[in-house]
């Protein structure tokens, strides 16, 4: 049964940033539809239900998760003051990987909320944050039913 969801997870993680990977490139010239909300959901739904095992990897990717999205924030806030400072486009190219591995797949509740790609990774870095929170009180608990 653990495997069967973690492969589940890992498909509907491919599925939902390859539905979600243009729109969240070219956002805000192109909107994001329901279909791209469904699936997000179903990846959002299957990230919740495996945190229920408690996983140490799964806190890991959450984690990360969390600091991708307040580093996004960050740098996007401050991209726009400091346009033209060369030091600042080396440091602002680090975003760009986190953005794709973390902000992209869940991209489809944008339809929801409307904000910007940096706001917008703030609000998933909550999202990450409680599956982090999750994952540790559910390991915690299987540690001390043990």
């Amino acid at each position: 049964m653990n495997y069967k969801l973690l492969i589940g997870l890992i498909g509907s993680y491919i599925l939902s940033f390859s539905v979600n990977v243009i729109p969240a490139i070219k956002y805000p010239d192109l909107n994001v539809g329901v279909f791209h909300l469904l699936v997000t959901l179903v990846f959002i739904i299957l990230l919740v239900t495996y945190s229920i095992k408690g996983s140490n990897a799964l806190k890991i990717f959450s984690s990360i998760g969390v600091l991708s999205g307040v580093l996004i924030f960050v740098l996007t806030t401050f991209e726009s003051n400091m346009l033209g400072n060369s030091i600042f486009d080396l440091v602002v190219s680090i975003q760009y990987p986190f953005y794709f591995i973390f902000t992209i797949p869940v991209f489809g509740c944008n339809l929801l909320f409307d904000l910007s790609s940096g706001s917008y990774s703030l609000l998933m870095s909550l999202f990450y944050g409680a599956v982090f929170a999750l994952a540790t009180y559910f390991q915690k608990r299987d540690a001390v039913l043990a």
